[in-house]
């Protein structure tokens, strides 16, 4: 033994087993505190990287909010520094703009500069309410209470409200919302002919109420006992109180009161919404848990708090919880616990059946070691990171591979004792001879999984999330095998136990068996492809060929974010343009009824009485829209599947007279992220942007597999223009004077607004609603011209009928249409489809309609992210590994040996995804990343073997047949490890696992097949880099020899 061997800090710790045991001891409660304290969330936090600006301007079409709202925003912010990217939305009464930065650029600074942009905006429309510039947040609610039963509107909202703020005192909820309610709204109705019998206009009315309700401060009065506040008393808060309003006082003293000429109506505003609950007419509370706030606290909170809210309620009115997502995260933690416990069994009785038990044991109490440690790490403000489902699948992950370095540390040192004899001094010795290729094989690993925390777009917390728990886990396991483990294996006993001696002998008759395999079989193989080297490579490339040919040919599809369905459905409705709400409503029971239709086939089916529906909403809006979001029973508790339910939902609602958009579809958060297929075609023809989405339209309708077709430039609906003649100029009339007092009889003359508790509520004055329904109330109506003369309408306009955009649409500046589709990923591959759009339509399209630029979005863009990401990503990791493996070897050359078997751990990848079923995802591609680090361990482990023997004098072939036969029992343990560990997730059926097991896939049936490369092709490629480096010794010395003879 060295003398640095003797002084360095694994022998010293190997010399002091009470500082190992206490380190350990301060990891293990250190991470156990942690673990209840950690926050639970059923994925990790997303982070956009954009900034909303929202604005509403009331009334207005999108014309008009595109002129008066979009144009204004974009040429404040077009010059700002740092924006990547602008896309502007105008809609009826309201703007959107999303702004996204550059790569690297300070979000909050940019938000700061855009704001005071925004707001330094003078020329907005007057009735255009103050613009709204946020960093957005995706929320995900912990559940929803559905407030139904006998009560009215006012009622119902009134209720919903009183729970909302009930709930919202408690500190472990900080976000509630009410959804399905209309807002409030005090609404003064006047008609034409009392209007002109007594000389007002709805703007003087309006102007009159401004001026009459309000409260205003008046200074103090100073007393000799101090001073006395004064103030003007007069805001009116109700039906009565504006009913007293005095609009005009005549010289006989009597006076025109609001109440005698209008009808004040305190309700709501005038929309066309609905809402109900199973049925009934309900609203919902979404709550949510935000920030740092464990989510399943607040659910419980929440529940607590209805259970005994309930007990106060009238009868007849019902609180009802549904939508728990904390019901389904607890059962998805308990099935990854699960399979982490089944996962760790199997590591032990594998590590058992090989190694000395005692040995096993100390080798897997390093598994709790690193685990609790990464969970004190991740509960720190520097990671500040959630238990969530892939966090945890993390853990799974790593089970296999955390216990590599300690297989090969304890191998190594209890292969050390048998040949020297128990004793501190043959652990050490055992230990220094595998621990520098041990710690290079782990941080290789972490280099392998590095890429994971620095990949772009939406999707990026999921790999993040994993990532983090893997690289934590294998910091720790270098510790717990360097410093921990060798004082155990040092200071441990013989076994004396009878039950572990017993043990122990199954173990020696396993070692007996492997032995007899290694001299039988494997020896005479690898000598066989030794002799046959190149061909045995070039089998090995013609399987990796083939399996390539499985991913081009389409046999393995690839389809990066494919559906996870849930239990969830989310169907989307919208009417044509102009239809009643009645014929909305009417839809949607046809929609409700299809539904049940559904439900009544499978329970008679299947005698199934649990059916397979729990609950479902059904929100409206617009007159022309509407949702209903269905919860459906748990899948494992069910015959049949969420998308065959969906599928057979689809079926039985075929066509829906009227109705333009009906789409059905996974109510997931994956569905935050746009659809499977967005492009967005820009060109400053408007005509010409229309043609151009209806040819890529048609298009995309001849592709089998997609569905839901959109095509925004085709959104449109009938306007009403209103032309000023020339008579009207002669009265000095004005456009702006039509607008105005057209705006105000059929939308509304704004008053003022009033404070009422929490709520702010508009005070409108307008036309009766009997005379807003029909084009020919305008014939009805006068103009008030400047000197207050009374005109009728069509003596001073004229109307026509145009067709006028649903929706307007900027990207960079230009005027743009979005037209997307959604993929059925179970017969298609979204990714070949957009290649094919991208290549060969959307260049013929440019080439037909010059001066058209396109764009990608939505999903597409997302996953395109990704894939660009993990490239760049792939090929650093593969210089960090290159390089970690280099300063072992002390070698240019061999690293790439070692790296060789990468390549070919991709033909069990994609032979795993052919024989699950399963597509290559973006879960599939982490797990072949995570694959090139863990695979290069066996062969560093076995390079550095034959290297120590040749150095030793050696010879070349019998060093690596000795390599091979002496490294065969570490290496068959740890890939044997790592399988078992993940083998739970492969079987697992369950609904929530089916999103993270083609990681799983890639990892478990990658190691395999990378195993019999490291023991059968290294040795070949070993050798075939020796026949290269004769080769070019024997060429340089002819070289010479030339030289010389001339």
């Amino acid at each position: 033994m060295s003398v640095s061997q003797k002084d360095g800090i694994i022998a010293w710790f190997a010399k002091n087993p009470v500082a190992a045991n206490l380190l350990m001891a301060v990891i293990l409660c250190v991470g156990l505190a942690s673990a209840f304290k950690i926050q639970r969330a059923m994925f990790p936090a997303f982070d956009i990287e954009a900034l909303f600006i929202e604005m509403f301007y009331p009334g207005a079409p999108p014309e008009e909010v595109e002129k008066g709202l979009v144009y204004r925003i974009e040429d404040a912010i077009n010059d700002v520094d740092g924006i990547k990217r602008v896309e502007s939305d105008a809609f009826e009464s309201r703007a959107q703009v999303i702004v996204q930065p550059q790569d690297g650029v300070d979000l909050s600074k940019l938000m700061s500069d855009v704001e005071n942009r925004v707001n330094a905006i003078q020329t907005f429309p007057d009735a255009a309410e103050k613009p709204i510039v946020a960093i957005p947040e995706l929320q995900f609610p912990a559940l929803s209470i559905a407030v139904s039963g006998a009560l009215d509107e006012r009622g119902m909202k009134t209720l919903a409200e009183e729970v909302r703020q009930e709930m919202l005192s408690f500190p472990e909820i900080s976000a509630a919302k009410i959804f399905g309610a209309r807002d409030y709204e005090i609404a003064i109705q006047i008609s034409e002919t009392l209007l002109r019998e007594y000389h007002l206009t709805l703007g003087k009315v309006a102007e009159t109420i401004s001026k009459s309700s309000l409260d205003l401060p008046a200074g103090s009065l100073q007393t000799r006992n101090g001073d006395i506040t004064l103030r003007t008393i007069g805001q009116a808060y109700v039906q009565q109180d504006f009913e007293s309003i005095v609009l005009k006082t005549f010289p006989d003293g009597t006076r025109l009161l609001l109440g005698d000429i209008a009808t004040v109506n305190d309700g709501f505003v005038d929309g066309s919404g609905f809402a109900s609950f199973d049925g009934n007419y309900g609203l919902n509370i979404d709550v949510y848990a935000m920030g740092s706030q464990d989510i399943v606290e607040t659910a419980n909170i929440a529940k607590s708090y209805i259970e005994q809210k309930v007990a106060t309620l009238p009868e007849g009115v019902k609180l009802t919880v549904w939508g728990d997502s904390t019901y389904y995260l607890k059962d998805r933690l308990r099935m990854m616990l699960r399979n982490l416990a089944m996962g760790a069994l199997l590591v032990f009785i594998t590590l058992a059946l090989f190694l000395e038990i005692k040995l096993a044991f100390w080798v897997m109490v390093g598994i709790p070691v690193c685990f609790f440690g990464a969970m004190a790490i991740l509960n720190t403000p520097y990671v500040d990171a959630s238990l969530n489902m892939i966090s945890l699948f993390g853990f799974i992950l790593v089970l296999g591979i955390v216990v590599d370095d300690a297989i090969i540390i304890g191998e190594s040192a209890y292969t050390q004792q048998e040949k020297t004899g128990p004793g501190i001094s043959s652990v050490i010795t055992g230990v220094h001879e595998v621990a520098i290729p041990a710690t290079f094989g782990v941080l290789t690993t972490i280099a392998a999984f590095m890429p994971t925390l620095f990949i772009d777009g939406v999707f990026a917390a999921f790999p993040e999330a994993c990532g983090q728990v893997v690289i934590l886990c294998l910091c720790f396991s270098l510790i717990e095998s360097k410093w921990i483990l060798p004082a155990h294996l040092a200071h441990s006993k013989p076994t004396q136990n009878k039950i572990l001696l017993e043990i122990d002998r199954i173990q020696e008759g396993m070692n007996a068996k492997l032995r007899r395999f290694v001299e039988q079989v494997y020896q005479p193989t690898v000598t066989h492809c030794i002799k046959n080297r190149y061909a045995t490579l070039t089998f090995f490339i013609s399987i990796l060929i083939l399996c390539f040919g499985l991913l081009t040919g389409g046999i393995v599809r690839t389809v990066i974010a494919p559906d996870v369905p849930g239990e969830f459905l989310q169907v989307e409705l919208r009417m044509r343009e102009g239809a009643p709400i009645q014929e909305t409503i009417k839809s949607m029971e046809l929609v409700r009824a299809a539904l049940t239709r559904v439900e009544e086939a499978y329970v008679e089916d299947t005698g199934d009485r649990n059916g397979l529906v729990k609950h479902f909403a059904t929100y409206g809006w617009d007159r022309i829209n509407g949702v209903m979001i269905i919860e459906l029973t748990k899948e494992d508790k069910r015959a049949v599947s969420t998308r065959e339910i969906e599928r057979n939902f689809r079926k039985e609602l075929g066509f829906l007279h009227g109705v333009e958009v009906l789409s059905i579809s996974a109510a997931d958060p994956s569905n935050e992220f746009g659809p499977d297929i967005a492009l967005d075609l820009m060109h400053d023809d408007l005509d010409k942007l229309s043609l151009a989405s209806a040819d890529l339209e048609e298009t995309l309708r001849h592709y089998e597999g997609l569905y839901d077709i959109r095509n925004g430039a085709s959104d449109s609906s009938d306007e009403f223009h209103l032309n000023l003649l020339p008579e009207a100029e002669s009265l000095g009339l004005t456009l702006m004077d039509l607008g105005n007092q057209v705006r105000h009889a059929f939308y509304g003359a704004e008053a003022q607004r009033v404070q009422r508790g929490i709520d702010e509520i508009k005070v409108m004055v307008r036309y009766p609603e009997a005379d807003r329904k029909t084009i020919a109330s305008l014939d009805g109506m006068y103009i008030r011209t400047p000197d207050g003369n009374e005109v009728p309408f069509n003596t001073v306009a004229s109307i026509d009928v145009e067709q006028g955009a649903l929706k307007a649409t900027h990207i960079n500046y230009q005027r743009a249409a979005e037209i997307t589709a959604e993929a059925n990923k179970d017969i298609v591959e979204p990714g070949r489809i957009m290649s094919d759009i991208t290549t060969r339509v959307l260049p013929e399209l440019v080439t037909k309609y010059p001066g058209l630029s396109w764009g990608v979005s939505g999903m597409s863009d997302e996953e395109k992210k990704v894939v660009t990401s993990m490239g760049y990503g792939f090929a650093l990791a593969l210089f960090a590994i290159y390089a970690l493996l280099a300063i072992p070897t002390k070698s240019y050359l061999q690293p790439l040996i070692i790296m060789g078997v990468i390549p070919f751990g991709v033909i069990g990848a994609i032979f795993g995804h052919w024989v699950m079923g399963h597509p290559m995802s973006m879960m599939s591609l982490m797990g072949i990343i995570a694959l090139s680090g863990v695979v290069v361990n066996d062969s560093l482990i076995l390079v550095n073997y034959i290297n120590n023997k040749v150095r030793a004098g050696s010879d070349l072939e019998l060093a690596v047949l000795a390599g091979g036969t002496r490294r065969f029992r570490p290496i068959l343990l740890t890939s044997l490890t790592t399988f078992f560990g993940l083998a739970p997730m492969l079987m697992e059926t369950s609904v929530q696992a089916q999103e993270i097991i083609p990681m799983a896939v890639s990892l478990a049936f990658g190691i395999i097949f990378a195993t019999v490369i490291s023991l059968l092709l290294v040795p070949c490629l070993y050798l075939i880099l020796a026949d290269l480096d004769n080769w070019w010794k024997l060429h340089s010395k002819q070289d010479e020899l030339s030289l010389q003879n001339i």
